[in-house]
């Protein structure tokens, strides 16, 4: 029998956000390109045996959530330090392309190294930062749903 590694958001995700594990969300993928959300439909679904579209909308928030979240991690000194701060979600644009029929999978491509740099020169001299990132949920190589949002972190 292998063990399997949980990755640390699917983790904080199930620990801290009741929805996330309601809805079955798990990591994917979460590499140098992206962070890929999946949750199964039979959690997610409508009336119309669809994805409902509060679901869509939930998984795209969290696997941007997820992209500002492991960027803060990783400016942490050390593994098991304490976190000092707070990512919230200031504003967000959800664009329903197409009905999803099967599981939700959420995709938020990191972003550039100069919106990176541009956003810790920004958190480090205010205490305070905003990154804008899109998310899209897709399922058999389109779009179905596409989100814009805006996350800031504070110290």
């Amino acid at each position: 029998m292998t063990s399997v590694k949980i990755p640390a958001f699917e983790m904080f995700l199930h620990e801290m956000i009741p929805l996330a594990k309601a809805m079955g969300v798990g990591v994917e993928v979460s590499d140098d390109r992206s962070l890929v959300l999946r949750a199964p439909k039979e959690q997610n679904k409508n009336s119309l045996n669809t994805a409902f579209g509060g679901s869509l909308v939930s998984i795209a928030t969290l696997a941007g959530y997820g992209v500002v979240w492991e960027l803060m991690r990783s400016e942490q000194k050390a593994p098991d330090e304490k976190t000092h701060w707070h990512i919230v979600v200031k504003e967000s644009r959800a664009a329903y392309r197409r009905p999803v029929l099967g599981d939700l999978r959420a995709i938020c491509e990191r972003p550039a190294q100069a919106a990176i740099a541009e956003f810790k020169e920004a958190l480090a001299r205010y205490g305070k930062a905003k990154l804008k990132l899109r998310t899209r949920v897709v399922e058999d190589g389109e779009t179905a749903v596409d989100v814009h949002a805006a996350y800031v972190v504070s110290r």
